[in-house]
């Protein structure tokens, strides 16, 4: 599952009314998903691909790291 595609899915959650346990799961799908993404982005650089692909995806694991920062400032009360 895409970054964009969790992202959509937290917000879907959020507006649901979104559980610690939810979160969690979320959280551990975006975080398994931008360690894929950053190994990918290393072997692209190694490989000398075109410096557009390498650019859309470190676009990915940014917004990828930009959820996992707002899921974990989330506060519960």
């Amino acid at each position: 599952m895409s970054c964009t595609s969790m992202r959509h899915r937290f917000e879907e959650e959020k507006q649901r009314g979104l559980t610690f346990a939810k979160a969690m799961e979320i959280f551990q799908d975006v975080d398994g998903s931008v360690a894929a993404h950053k190994n990918e982005l290393e072997e692209l650089r190694r490989s000398n691909v075109n410096p557009g692909e390498i650019h859309h995806l470190q676009e990915h694991i940014a917004d990828g790291e930009s959820l996992l920062q707002e899921i974990s400032s989330m506060r519960l009360h």
